[in-house]
């Protein structure tokens, strides 16, 4: 591998006797791995479910990473169908290592600043098991396109999906978070075995470009970081410059953070200062993996412990959410997901969406149809296709625990939005399910309220007004839901998967 002069100096200054082992460490191929998803299996399952589908090499786990696995060949796991479910994630194995190092609990108020495309922001994801709130970040409005598919996919229930600057987000949210994770943008010194072409890019924009960069993204993070919380600064680069370097001047700066000392583990190197011993260090020659730094800071003082208190239905531009009772989504700010997305909004009903089977089990819904992996069928229905099945094969479920009677029918109350001065509050309806209708700019309603220009005249019920499309059929591969199809006639399964998820 070619790797500029001026790079390789500093790796000789940085390593000393290790230089050489390094050196050859970068002519090895880049090591590639999988993570499995806590929301929906377990490790051990995971095996079993590969065995089932054919597969006779089995990867080896990760010793650092509690779901983790080596791949030899990725590959066959990002054409599989069980990857379209979320069942696992592809991941270089290092770059796991800055989410499994943050400790999140239940419950609790997490950011993930710069997040895209959504790796660690799912290991985040699934430490909260559906409690608590993520906010996960990144500015470029098009990474976090990728970033909300990937949440989704993950089954996410309780994510906020956000375009903006760190200080924007910095200003609606001083000491708000419980945990956040700085993977900040870097140099990639760490990454060039794996995208030799970032050589280059290094000799254009180097450590000392990054080095500012990171060092005000970590100073709004202080700002959003509540009294006793804690927050991972990672990145994916070699320089003292980026990583220790900015660690202590946050330390410096900021007298109320100090620094938690990460657990030893073999293959890691420690921090290269005296002040930064508790930080440490992956490198390619040490370990199987890629190169990354971690450092995990503590804020002084402490916070009253938050209350879980269930879900609220949000309405905005006829898509339906479902989003955390006490933290709804901040006017002002640049949203792609807010929460759980349950469906769209059609005329006189309301049509599940993708997100919401994401999210839930084939038992959560009415009606369902399981396909092995190995049937042609869920190859089709992942390409957007029509499909057909047999009476037999539909499975009768129950009801889906995600919804409340606000989406199924039969509600008193709707809850409305009105994003002019950001209150939430209730309107009765009447015995029939009628209101009179709140009309003006930034108004938006919840669960029923009616177009109407679509039906003039019609009497509904209550269970008629906005209520959630029960008749779908849950696709499911292997036990894992992919996605709805509308039934039609001759067991004619109309496609209804999210167009921009088809392959």
């Amino acid at each position: 591998m070619n790797l500029p002069e001026q790079y390789l100096k500093k790796m000789k200054d940085l390593l000393g006797t290790e230089y050489d082992d390094w050196r050859s460490s970068m002519e090895e191929p880049a090591v590639t791995g999988l993570r499995t998803n806590d929301l929906k299996t377990d490790p051990g399952e995971f095996l079993n479910i590969l065995a089932r589908s054919g597969f006779s090499d089995m990867p080896d786990r990760i010793p650092w990473i509690h779901n983790g696995f080596f791949t030899k060949d990725s590959s066959l796991f990002s054409k599989h169908p069980l990857y379209q479910t979320g069942v696992y994630y592809i991941q270089e194995p290092s770059a796991m290592t800055p989410a499994e190092l943050l400790p999140v609990s239940e419950g609790e108020y997490v950011l993930d600043l710069c997040a895209a495309p959504g790796g660690k922001a799912c290991q985040l994801l699934q430490k909260l098991n559906g409690r608590g709130l993520l906010y996960a970040n990144d500015l470029s409005a098009s990474r976090a396109q990728a970033l909300k598919k990937n949440l989704e996919m993950a089954g996410a229930v309780n994510a906020y999906v956000t375009a903006e600057e760190p200080a924007a987000l910095a200003s609606h949210f001083p000491g708000y978070f419980d945990k956040i994770l700085v993977d900040a943008p870097c140099s990639g010194e760490g990454m060039f075995r794996r995208e030799p072409s970032m050589a280059s890019f290094w000799m254009k924009k180097g450590p000392e470009y990054y080095q500012p960069i990171q060092l005000e993204i970590l100073r709004n993070a202080w700002r959003m970081l509540r009294p006793g919380g804690m927050m991972l600064f990672s990145t994916c680069t070699f320089s003292p410059l980026e990583n220790e370097g900015n660690v202590e001047r946050l330390l410096t700066e900021f007298p109320d953070l100090h620094l938690v000392e990460i657990p030893d583990h073999p293959g890691f190197a420690r921090g290269i200062t005296l002040r930064t011993e508790e930080c440490v260090r992956l490198y390619p020659h040490r370990l199987c993996g890629e190169g990354q730094f971690a450092a995990l800071f503590q804020k002084e003082g402490s916070s009253e412990h938050r209350t879980y208190k269930g879900t609220q239905i949000y309405e905005k531009n006829g898509e339906i959410y479902l989003i955390p009772s006490n933290a709804g989504p901040v006017p002002g700010l640049r949203y792609l997901l807010t929460g759980l997305h349950a469906g769209t909004r059609k005329r006189e009903r309301i049509a599940a969406a993708q997100g919401l089977a994401q999210a839930i089990s084939g038992s959560m819904w009415p009606k369902s149809v399981n396909l092995s992996c190995t049937d042609e069928r869920i190859s089709r229905y992942l390409r957007g296709e029509t499909i057909f099945c047999g009476p037999s094969e539909i499975i009768e479920g129950g009801p889906c625990p995600l919804l409340s009677s606000a989406l199924t029918g039969g509600q008193t109350g709707i809850l409305i939005r009105d994003s002019s001065d950001d209150r939430l509050h209730r309107e009765q309806r009447d015995a029939g399910g009628r209101k009179k209708a709140r009309r003006g700019k930034g108004k938006v309603m919840t669960s029923g309220d009616r177009n109407p220009a679509a039906d003039p005249g019609r009497k509904r019920n209550g269970s008629e007004f906005g209520g959630m499309d029960l008749r779908e059929i849950l696709i499911l591969a292997d036990g894992f839901p992919v996605g709805f199809a509308d039934p039609a006639a001759n067991g004619m399964l109309k496609n209804r998967r999210n167009p921009g998820w088809r392959i």
